[in-house]
């Protein structure tokens, strides 16, 4: 199993909730337990194992682990797909490889509108830590 293999198998992608995505027509379908709020939608983790979640990332993108925010948008280009990596940034967070900053992780207090804005203009990344 390759990296975006294990996180399609082990993240919960909630409905969209910016009104922009063409592939969440329906905003009631969220995740239910223990989420990570990316701005565009929730992320929860079905499983997961921290220590496998680490080993396939590093061994398929190293660059990550440089202790720099990297955002969805670079994640995205590197994995073929924005929303993957969305989900992959909030199944990390959940199972404590790194921390997902989103506007509404870091600055919920804001209005809707300007949190999709920041989103939208690549606000929404993540950083690791410490491993």
């Amino acid at each position: 199993m390759n990296f975006i293999e294990y996180v399609l198998v082990h993240a919960q992608r909630g409905s969209c909730t910016c009104g922009q995505c063409i592939d969440a027509p329906d905003i009631s379908v969220q995740p239910i337990g223990h989420t990570v709020d990316l701005t565009f939608f929730k992320v929860a983790a079905k499983g997961g194992n921290k220590d496998e979640f680490l080993r396939l990332a590093r061994e398929e993108f190293p660059g990550w682990f440089d202790g720099k925010e990297h955002s969805y948008i670079e994640l995205g280009a590197q994995m073929g797909d924005q929303g993957i990596a969305l989900m992959a940034i909030g199944l990390g967070d959940i199972l404590g490889a790194w921390k997902a900053l989103s506007p509404d992780t870091i600055t919920p207090f804001l209005p809707a509108d300007l949190k999709q804005t920041m989103a939208g203009a690549g606000l929404v990344a993540m950083q690791v830590v410490s491993q």
